[in-house]
């Protein structure tokens, strides 16, 4: 059975709250960031890289979590709420989260293009310039749109 809507973002909500007395710079990435519903899982992208045990560690002492998958930066909520977690260094935080947003087919579009993965991207809006591309919102992200975009190869 789908919850609503309405509890996936307030545990988002209770996530990022948890995340930030971490110290922890998080952001909603995923299907959730394109509009898209029902979900099949939160997703959030981590500002930073930890190693495995180290998360491990803070998703098992987070009460929001019932159990997590070790090594997998995966949990579960109370309520049955799947939970990944990403992670990229600051300089390459901006390809990361176009990656992690999706969808599959304009992401693999982006990665054919020239200066992907170049650094310091450390936003979206600079990890478009890399790939000489305008910030495409979230919402617009498929293949088609680079059909309006001269010079760039679409599905």
């Amino acid at each position: 059975m789908m919850l609503p809507l309405s509890v996936y973002l307030d545990l988002e909500s209770r996530v990022l709250a948890w995340a930030a007395g971490q110290r922890w710079r998080l952001q909603r990435t995923g299907p959730l960031r394109r509009g898209e519903w029902p979900l099949p899982r939160l997703e959030f992208l981590r500002d930073g890289v930890l190693m495995p045990d180290e998360w491990d560690v803070a998703l098992a002492a987070c009460p929001l979590f019932a159990g997590f998958a070790s090594g997998q930066r995966e949990a579960w909520s109370q309520e049955g709420i799947e939970v990944k977690f990403y992670q990229a260094p600051t300089e390459f935080l901006g390809f990361a989260q176009i990656a992690h947003t999706g969808p599959a087919g304009f992401v693999a579009v982006c990665r054919s293009l020239p200066g992907w993965d170049q650094n310091p991207a450390p936003d979206e809006a600079a990890a478009f310039a890399r790939v000489g591309l305008p910030c495409v919102p979230p919402s617009q992200r498929n293949p088609e749109v680079f059909t309006t975009l001269a010079g760039v190869p679409g599905d």
